[in-house]
């Protein structure tokens, strides 16, 4: 294995030509054709690193109209947190649209990302951003894209709420129960009305007896029904997603591809690169064998 490093390090070293980690993946990135967004703090050093592949870009410019963005951890040696953001194309698969290496979860960061996300845009706009509820993240969305709708991941919401519940003495069981009986009920509501009348009920019920758990229902998503609620959300063109279990699974695809969450930008870098060609050739597949099915039914009818 001491044998297995040491070649390693000297590829490296050969590589990068006495370049930084940083300064040769910036190089490389601009040299396949990467939108590349960079920021530096007082001392010249990254804080900030937002890189788009040129073929995202070309799905990006295509497929705009919903995207979900989420932050994982342990991808990389540094321990900064790296913030995934995915589109939907049509036949209902991911595609990455870009990644941001970023030092914190800030309100100034996330509107420094969308920044980024709204260059690579141009003047287009999407319909719908959905993502946790995040507080930075919420209110640089509505900063940087006014015109698009911001929904809640309804997944998270409910785990939050489970959580809640269980901290205020209730087993996982019931506070289970509860989310998919009443809270399910309170958000599949089809008219303004309707969702009214339910959330009345609920408050009615032996659940609105609990006072302290009602007014986290009133104080935290009550509030926001806007944005996770059926009644809203389904006026808004959001392809069916409202969770971004999407991000979490782009989060998973791109850990195994890593294989350790050590590596420096470089390796970060790289392994992403080769994850998003493999992905893009996944969905040109994806995308012609829906073209021969909808012409295969077209040839049935004629």
């Amino acid at each position: 294995m001491d044998q297995v490093y040491n070649e390693t390090a000297k590829i490296r070293r050969e590589r990068f030509g006495g370049l930084s980690p940083m300064r040769w993946t910036l190089i490389e990135a601009d040299r396949l054709g990467y939108f590349i967004g960079v920021d530096f703090d007082d001392d010249r050093c990254v804080t900030r690193l937002f890189l788009c592949h040129p073929e995202s870009i070309k799905m990006l410019s295509a497929w705009y109209f919903v995207i979900l963005i989420d932050s994982t951890y342990k991808t990389n040696k540094y321990k900064q947190p790296l913030v995934q953001l995915i589109g939907v194309s049509p036949v209902k698969k991911n595609f990455n649209i870009g990644f941001a290496w970023v030092s914190d979860e800030t309100k100034e960061t996330y509107a420094w990302v969308l920044s980024q996300l709204k260059n690579v845009l141009g003047g287009r706009r999407p319909d719908a951003f959905v993502t946790d509820k995040e507080g930075g993240l919420g209110v640089s969305v509505r900063e940087i894209f006014p015109s698009s709708a911001h929904l809640l991941c309804v997944w998270h919401m409910k785990k939050n709420i489970e959580a809640k519940m269980m901290s205020l003495g209730s087993s996982r069981e019931s506070a289970e129960a509860f989310v998919a009986g009443h809270w399910q009920t309170l958000m599949n509501a089809n008219t303004q009305r309707g969702f009214q009348q339910r959330w009345v009920d609920l408050q009615n019920s032996e659940w609105g007896r609990n006072l302290r758990f009602m007014n986290y229902l009133k104080g935290e998503w009550i509030p926001c029904a806007q944005r996770w609620a059926h009644c809203y959300t389904n006026r808004v063109f959001h392809i069916g997603n409202t969770s971004t279990n999407r991000v979490e699974s782009a989060h998973s695809s791109l850990k195994k591809w890593l294989a350790s969450s050590t590596h420096k930008i470089d390796t970060l870098f790289l392994r992403y690169h080769t994850s998003i060609e493999g992905k893009v050739t996944e969905l040109r597949k994806d995308l012609e064998d829906s073209r021969l099915k909808v012409f295969s039914i077209f040839l049935q009818w004629c």
